[in-house]
């Protein structure tokens, strides 16, 4: 199956209705792991009009567990068509992929934030890239056992709890981040990537790689999804869009830029973006 290129334009009232029975919780879990995740979710009962839906990038990585039958099926841009399994990694992403709607009727997650993952996984996060691994390839047995336990809990509270311990017991090292990245990951948003680098003291080789390792992509690369992402949000509030002014406000240098750089990270243009309600903004109807 191909992915389309265009949003399907579905009525809002129909897409009202499909969401009107759907359930979703989130939960920032306690410290440490705070630091490295920004939350859990959970959603049981989402019923869509479309089969596909689109995910943009944001540069952070996901942990997804599906608590049905059905398998995740995901089609990447590289890859193709893929079915990991009951459990996936979705590694950080600079490029946009599809998720079959069938196979989240009832699902959780773990969203890390930028960088979050690196602990709890022995490759270098830029071995990830753009990557969709079945967890037990990550975590092994232990990634079915979490299952188990989470199959077996009564509520989404008690799932989130189970997830809590097991992503605890599944960390590789020290539950810490590198100063230096973590100085550039909380400067890097509206800020010119070579001045942060600057200011941190390392040669700019040696912090790309550690970057790289750590959050998945180079600091350019990543500065350009944050300026992606800071649009989205400008879009979501704007009553009357005017495109010029999104585009000088998030950094673009000119509309051109902000269309081009929009469709490298989308496939659409920024006119034909429209997120699915009740989802989050990185999520558009295929």
């Amino acid at each position: 199956m191909e992915e389309s290129g265009l949003a399907v334009c579905i009525p809002q009232t129909l897409l009202e209705a499909a969401q009107r029975f759907m359930l979703i919780h989130t939960y920032i879990p306690i410290a440490p792991l705070s630091m490295f995740v920004d939350y859990f979710w959970y959603m049981e009962g989402y019923n869509s009009f479309h089969t596909w839906e689109r995910t943009l990038p944001d540069g952070s990585a996901d942990a997804i567990f599906v608590l049905q039958d059905e398998s995740v099926r995901l089609l990447d841009r590289r890859a193709g068509q893929m079915e990991p399994g009951h459990s996936v990694l979705c590694g950080p992403h600079s490029d946009y992929y599809a998720i079959d709607t069938a196979g989240e009727a009832t699902v959780i997650g773990i969203h890390f934030k930028p960088g979050g993952a690196r602990p709890f996984l022995k490759e270098p996060l830029q071995e990830l890239l753009n990557s969709h691994v079945p967890l037990d390839a990550v975590w092994g047995a232990k990634a079915g056992s979490l299952r188990e336990e989470l199959l077996a809990a009564q509520s989404p509270e008690g799932m989130f709890r189970v997830m809590e311990r097991g992503l605890l017991s599944f960390a590789f090292r020290p539950l810490t981040i590198h100063p230096a990245v973590r100085y550039a990951l909380n400067n890097l948003p509206g800020r010119h990537v070579m001045e942060v680098v600057d200011r941190i003291g390392l040669s700019h080789r040696v912090f790309n790689q550690m970057f790289k390792e750590t959050v998945g992509m180079t600091p350019k690369v990543y500065s350009r999804i944050l300026r992606f992402q800071h649009a989205l949000d400008c879009i979501a509030r704007s009553e009357n869009i005017v495109w010029t002014d999104i585009a000088l406000s998030c950094g673009y240098y000119d509309q051109a830029h902000f269309i081009k750089d929009f469709q490298s990270f989308s496939g659409i243009n920024p006119s034909d973006y429209q997120a699915v309600p009740g989802r989050h903004r990185n999520h558009i109807a295929l």
